[in-house]
C-alpha cells in the first residue's frame, strides 16, 4: 500500500525538522529559533502527517530518527541546500555585476589569503554582496555541502572524499619557518633535521593545522620533540614568536607583513620545501551565477600573482 502523501509541505517545516535532528531535540531547536517548544512540535507533527510516516522517536533526552526519518532528513537537507543556492543564483543570474556570493574558507586562507582578493573584487564590482565565513576546513566543506556557501577555499593535503564535490587545485600555500628578528641562534638557514629538537611554537594536537605541519615534517623524516607551546591561531603563534618563545612554521601569507616590516625573519630550510595545495571546493552539480563565477575565477588566478618565497 502506497504511503499517503500531501504535497503541501513548506520549506519552513523542512528547516525545523532538520534543526531538531542536527541540534538533538525539540527544546534546542526552539531555543535556536527563539520560539516556544509547542511551535516546533507542531511543525514536526504536521510534516509527519503530510508525509504519512513517523520521523522521530525519543531515546533518553535526545530525539532519534526512524528509518523513514533518515530518508526524509537526507531529502530535506538536499532540498534546503539547493534552495539556498538557487536564491543566490537567481539573485545574480540576470544582474550583470550585481548578485550575492557566499564563500567559506579555512582559517589561514580566510584570514590572510582571501581578504585582499575580495576587497579588490568588491572595488571593481561595488554592487556585489560578498560574504566570507572562516572556520576549519571540515566546516568550510560542510558549508558547501549544505548550500550555505557557493564554494570553499581551503588549504589541505588531500581533497574531501565526497563524489558530490569537485576540488580544483588553484595554487599552493608555502610553509615557512620564522622567528623574532633578535631570536638566537642568529642563523639564516637550518637543515630540516634541526627541527627535531628546535623549540617550536605549534598548533594543538588534533587540529587541522597541526596535522598538516606534522605530515610535512614526517615526510622529511622529522618528528619534533621540543614543542615550546601549543596555540590555536596564527596570530597567537606569531605573538609567541615575537616574544622569543621559539620558532614556528606558518603559511607564508600569514607572516608576509611581519617579514616585510622586519619584526619576524624567515629562516630558510636548507634541504626541504614545504607547501600545501590551495583548493576551491564546489558541488559537482552547482551552477554559478555570473558574479559567482567571476569571483571564483579571480580567486583561482590570484595565487599566481603572489611570488613564492625565496
Amino acid at each position: 500500500m502506497a504511503t499517503p502523501y500531501d504535497n503541501r509541505i513548506s520549506l519552513q517545516k523542512l528547516e525545523v525538522f532538520c534543526l531538531v535532528v542536527e541540534l538533538g531535540g525539540i527544546s534546542r531547536a526552539a531555543d535556536h529559533l527563539i520560539v516556544a517548544q509547542p511551535v516546533v512540535t507542531a511543525h514536526v507533527q504536521s510534516l509527519q502527517r503530510r508525509l504519512g510516516v513517523k520521523l522521530l522517536y525519543r531515546e533518553g533526552r535526545r530525539m532519534r530518527m526512524t528509518d523513514a526519518g533518515e530518508r526524509v532528513y537526507a531529502w530535506a537537507s538536499e532540498t534546503l541546500s539547493r534552495t539556498r543556492e538557487l536564491m543566490r543564483e537567481l539573485d545574480g543570474v540576470n544582474e550583470g555585476d550585481r548578485g550575492t556570493v557566499a564563500i567559506a574558507a579555512s582559517m589561514t586562507v580566510g584570514s590572510y589569503t582571501l581578504p585582499a582578493v575580495l576587497a579588490g573584487f568588491r572595488l571593481r564590482r561595488p554592487a556585489a554582496a560578498i560574504t566570507l565565513s572562516v572556520s576549519d576546513p571540515e566546516h568550510a566543506v560542510n558549508a558547501v555541502e549544505t548550500g550555505q556557501a557557493d564554494f570553499a577555499v581551503i588549504a589541505v593535503d588531500t581533497p574531501p572524499d565526497n563524489p558530490a564535490l569537485d576540488a580544483d587545485v588553484v595554487g599552493r600555500e608555502e610553509i615557512v619557518l620564522v622567528a623574532a628578528a633578535d631570536y638566537e641562534p642568529d642563523v639564516e638557514s637550518l637543515p630540516v633535521a634541526a627541527l627535531t629538537d628546535t623549540p617550536l611554537i605549534s598548533s594543538p594536537v588534533g587540529g587541522v593545522r597541526r596535522g598538516v605541519i606534522d605530515a610535512q615534517l614526517a615526510a622529511n623524516g622529522v618528528r619534533p620533540r621540543n614543542i615550546a607551546i601549543e596555540l590555536g591561531h596564527p596570530e597567537a603563534m606569531k605573538r609567541a614568536a615575537l616574544d622569543g618563545l621559539g620558532m614556528c612554521l606558518l603559511f607564508q601569507n600569514s607572516v608576509a607583513r611581519e617579514i616585510g616590516d622586519g619584526t619576524l625573519r624567515e629562516i630558510a630550510i636548507e634541504d626541504a620545501r614545504m607547501s600545501v595545495p590551495l583548493m576551491i571546493i564546489q558541488r559537482t552539480n552547482k551552477r554559478l551565477s555570473p558574479i559567482q563565477r567571476e569571483l571564483r575565477d579571480a580567486i583561482a588566478n590570484a595565487p599566481a600573482e603572489v611570488p613564492a618565497p625565496s
